[in-house]
């Protein structure tokens, strides 16, 4: 937690309603927040540099990987909690009563079994998931993504990954109407997936602190995180791989992706020449447009988008309002789900997954997300 009982993290689908109420209800607040730290708190703010790619060196060992990066859509409207009197009891019964309802309607085990799949079938070696959600109700686990994804990719058939969960934003509410009793427990977060064969040299989380307020009278704040980890591939080969989801906002997804930078730079792996020396992997849900604010912030520190442009637009972003029971409803097609690369050798794929609609066993449609999921097949070495 931040700064209270209560701490939340604005759902994707719904950032643009939440935007609005934001911006309008506490534009000073925000306003406050964003300017309280320089550029300079947050990492270099310098010029352009050059795009950091490396040539292949055909006397030297090099190895080919599939990452995916996918925001799981915890499934329900975080902010309808944001502006609802929750102190109110028998209010709070209410809104919680729905939105358990409309949780259950997506059929959350469901689309997790539909996402399995999909890593299963592109033989993905490093998954970057965000909204991985952990829910309770009434004291009883109804979900946990992170360890049900993992069972389902084994029970279909797939490798054994090794799972590593950054949890965030730990909510509990409750409410009473009538006699009757609803608790709400849940956190999301991020987490990665690394196939067997893989060794984990280290790995880290790291908190970010430009953590967006939000007005309510519990004076909430949500987190963000970049989770880590530097791997050896059964060939040999390392990596350092990041995953993040930045917030709604640019003013503050910007301030994330400058500390983020600033990380990545101190964690660089380098020469004996001083030279970088081993791809950097960084993918996550950015929330902003291609050369635009934490995207272009990525640019400047010598990252490449991964994304190769082709009759393939790379749209990943959003089903409004996480209707993920009406299987035709239209993606908002924008591109907000990124990985990029820095000392790199080359890119030889960039596609979106999960693009359509999953069919569960029992014969229904639905959306495993309200995001699609991005993959890429690069060349380090």
């Amino acid at each position: 937690m931040i700064s209270s009982a209560q701490v939340f993290r604005p759902a994707r689908g719904h950032a643009r309603f939440l935007g609005a109420l934001l911006l309008s209800a506490a534009a000073a607040l925000i306003a406050a927040a964003s300017c309280s730290k320089h550029d300079s708190d947050f990492g270099s703010n310098g010029p352009v540099v050059d795009k950091d790619t490396v040539t292949h060196d055909t006397t030297k060992a090099a190895d080919t990987l599939r990452f995916a990066t996918l925001n799981m859509s915890i499934g329900f409207p975080v902010s309808q909690l944001l502006f609802t009197n929750m102190a109110d009891p028998p209010t709070a019964y209410v809104v919680l009563d729905s939105l358990f309802k409309r949780y259950q309607r997506t059929q959350p085990g469901e689309r997790i079994k539909g996402m399995a799949k999909a890593i299963i079938a592109l033989d993905l070696d490093v998954v970057g998931l965000q909204e991985v959600m952990s829910f309770n109700k009434d004291g009883t686990p109804i979900n946990d993504f992170l360890p049900e994804l993992v069972a389902d990719i084994k029970a279909l058939g797939g490798p054994a990954y090794i799972a590593y969960g950054n949890p965030l934003n730990d909510t509990v509410l409750a409410g009473t109407k009538d006699g009757k009793t609803i608790t709400i427990a849940f956190h999301e977060g991020n987490a990665m997936l690394v196939k067997p064969g893989f060794q984990v040299l280290d790995s880290a989380r790291f908190l970010y602190f430009s953590l967006l307020p939000i007005p309510t009278n519990k004076g909430t704040k949500t987190q963000r995180c970049l989770g880590y980890m530097k791997l050896k591939s059964p060939k040999g080969i390392l990596w350092q791989v990041y995953n993040t989801h930045l917030e709604v906002f640019e003013d503050f997804s910007s301030s994330q992706a400058l500390q983020l930078r600033a990380i990545v730079d101190s964690l660089k792996v380098r020469s004996a020449a001083g030279k970088d020396s081993i791809p950097q992997i960084v993918m996550g849900d950015f929330n902003v447009a291609p050369n635009t604010n934490a995207h272009t912030v990525m640019q400047e520190g010598g990252f490449t988008d991964t994304y190769i442009p082709k009759a393939d637009s790379g749209y990943s972003c959003c089903v409004a309002a996480s209707a993920l029971w009406a299987p035709d409803t239209s993606f908002s097609n924008r591109r907000i789900d990124f990985i990029f690369s820095r000392h790199l050798v080359s890119v030889l794929e960039h596609e979106v997954a999960l693009d359509s609609a999953i069919r569960t066993d029992a014969g229904v449609r639905l959306l495993a997300s309200d995001h699609r999921m991005i993959w890429a097949r690069l060349v380090g070495q």
